[in-house]
């Protein structure tokens, strides 16, 4: 009998557990250059961006519905930025601002939804966050892109999903991007 009552409450609690949202986390730091926490159903992908460092996404059937949820990282060193000989240097708004621009050329339709990104500290670098909608073709798709000037280059990290989906994602997204830091 009680194997019966300690199973019966190990199945209601591991229910409430799986009815509350939380997911597992895992850090990556195969590039070496930084670390971020991410999904643990996150998967490596290789096809989303040909200039990220890092390529992650999430694609799966939930009850009928595709759910997914992708982030890329990109980099670019302070030396490689130096050789442009552009004659000014970027910061963490000027370069987002670059960012959030190039973004914008991808996309059928596209609207920044921060109309006035600020710069704040996370981890001990300055970084801009910004949100932005877009659609290729009928797909609407959800963006969160955090800009972050690290010691020797500037992070791009950014996350998006189906805009149906931001409720659902929307907060992994907040984590994925507070968590990113720069490894020294």
């Amino acid at each position: 009998m009680k194997t019966l009552k300690f199973g019966t409450l190990a199945f209601l609690f591991l229910g409430l557990v799986g009815c509350s949202g939380e997911i597992a986390w895992k850090t990556d730091k195969s590039t070496g250059f930084y670390e971020i926490e991410i999904p643990e159903h996150f998967e490596v992908m290789n096809d989303l961006n040909s200039e990220a460092t890092s390529q992650f996404g999430y694609v799966a059937d939930e009850g009928g519905t595709t759910k997914e949820h992708y982030l890329i990282i990109l980099m670019e060193t302070k030396e490689e930025i130096a050789s442009y000989d552009l004659g000014f240097e970027f910061d963490a708004m000027s370069y987002s601002e670059l960012a959030v621009q190039s973004l914008e050329g991808g996309l059928d339709g596209y609207e920044v939804i921060t109309k006035d990104p600020k710069v704040e500290k996370v981890n001990g670098m300055d970084c801009v966050k910004s949100e932005m909608r877009g659609n290729l073709g009928a797909v609407e798709v959800f963006y969160k892109l955090g800009v972050f000037n690290g010691e020797n280059a500037f992070y791009q990290v950014l996350t998006w999903t189906i805009e149906d989906q931001k409720e659902q994602f929307g907060p992994h997204m907040d984590k994925i991007i507070n968590s990113f830091k720069e490894s020294k």
